[in-house]
């Protein structure tokens, strides 16, 4: 997928667009698609959030911000 692609599938995820199964395939899709190891998880949850020290009401990046920072991912190749 594409970034163009990897984008209405991120907008659709967000909305919430489908019943909770067409979601749930929606977000494993771009997982698969994206090299970052949390991906959709990106969508809701800052990197290395932890609920007991981060505000998650401070957590609010566009579909965009999101899908960019899973592309742009390179892991650490020991």
């Amino acid at each position: 997928m594409n970034r163009e692609d990897l984008i209405e599938l991120g907008k659709k995820i967000v909305a919430f667009e489908g019943t909770e199964k067409e979601v749930d395939e929606m977000y494993e899709l771009f997982s698969k698609n994206v090299p970052h190891p949390n991906g959709a998880n990106l969508f809701f949850y800052p990197e290395n959030y932890n609920a007991r020290r981060d505000n998650i009401s401070e957590y609010n990046p566009t579909v965009e911000e999101v899908v960019d920072k899973c592309l742009s991912y390179k892991p650490i190749i020991l």
